[in-house]
């Protein structure tokens, strides 16, 4: 960020937000943050946000490009989703889980080396004991669509959600729509964002201002988790990756749990059709196949990293120790002349 931002340079930030909107909330099992170290501007995104007081104007420039694109994307796929679940339930439901379920092994194989340490099941163990608390005893109703009259402690749950999810943006690995998978609010948040995004509809002027007080709440509590959560959510990557690592994974290892019992038992619009089944589950084995071929890809490129780091320090090194022999050469030359 050190060279001013040209239009063109806008341009790109924004339809590179676009592009992390669209994945992040289109497909499960992609984070926003994984999806920018995929494209390169991960670490953009960051120093803008640790950044954003000392480097105000091109930070609030970079990032206000970048959450716009997002928006912009997330309601293309919210409209998606959105049309694809009320359409065909079940085989969305499938597809969605063998995506989930194709993320797995990949974060298990990278994993292996902390199975051994205690606290790291620990913090599994309670995670995973509280989405699923959190979905069979708090969360209640019909999961397809938020209030239309939300009282003030609705307002507040959606604060804390947005807290939550924020660590969807920092965090490699940790997905945004798993997370709301979890916590049973994907489908309703998705609705939502397809019901502001209809500006036709026939009764839009009724349903903006409710829809418009649960987006606020939600960004108010996101923003403030992004901005002032950041310096703790690094703190704990750095301190405390394995024990992180581990509540991602509760997250999508009861997701699944949480996507059948909010979108098929407690989904009054749900229905079952043999076509759905005929059609879910080849997308679902190839969206599972998919993850698994995309895990490797992500492993191998990971390793060839490592590898390029570890060869640049040998050579390094060596040119160091080269450097120092050469001048105890010279040492050894200009005291034999003295």
């Amino acid at each position: 960020m050190k060279n001013k931002l040209s239009i063109f340079r806008y341009l790109l930030i924004f339809l590179q937000g676009v592009l992390l909107g669209i994945v992040s909330i289109g497909i499960p099992g992609f984070s926003a943050s994984t999806i920018a170290i995929i494209i390169g501007v991960y670490m953009l995104m960051v120093e803008s946000i640790a950044g954003f007081f000392s480097n105000f104007r091109k930070s609030l420039a970079y990032l206000f490009c970048i959450y716009l694109g997002y928006g912009i994307g997330s309601m293309i796929a919210s409209i998606s989703v959105s049309v694809l679940f009320e359409n065909f339930p079940l085989a969305t439901v499938i597809v969605v889980i063998g995506v989930i379920l194709g993320s797995i092994p990949d974060m298990i194989i990278n994993l292996k080396g902390n199975f051994k340490k205690l606290s790291c099941w620990i913090v599994f163990t309670v995670m995973a004991a509280a989405i699923i608390l959190y979905n069979f005893l708090v969360q209640e109703g019909n999961t397809v669509t938020f209030p239309q009259n939300p009282d003030v402690w609705f307002l507040i749950k959606m604060g804390i959600t947005g807290l939550i999810t924020s660590a969807t943006f920092i965090i490699p690995g940790v997905d945004f729509a798993v997370v709301f998978l979890s916590l049973g609010l994907y489908y309703p948040f998705t609705n939502m964002l397809a019901t502001l995004a209809k500006f036709t509809a026939p009764n839009y002027g009724e349903v903006f201002l409710p829809n418009l007080k649960i987006l606020l709440s939600y960004m108010a509590g996101y923003f403030l988790g992004v901005f002032l959560l950041s310096k703790l959510i690094k703190f704990l990557i750095g301190k405390y990756r394995a024990q992180t690592d581990f509540a991602s994974l509760a997250f999508i290892a009861v997701a699944p749990i949480v996507v059948i019992k909010n979108c098929v038992f407690d989904n009054d619009a749900y229905y079952f059709s043999a076509d759905q089944l005929y059609v879910g589950i080849p997308l679902a084995l190839l969206a599972f196949m998919g993850m698994i071929i995309l895990g490797i890809h992500q492993r191998k490129k990971a390793k060839r990293e490592k590898d390029a780091l570890i060869a640049g320090v040998e050579d390094y090194l060596k040119e160091r120790q080269q450097k120092e022999i050469e001048n105890q050469d010279k040492d050894i030359t200009m005291d034999s002349i003295d």
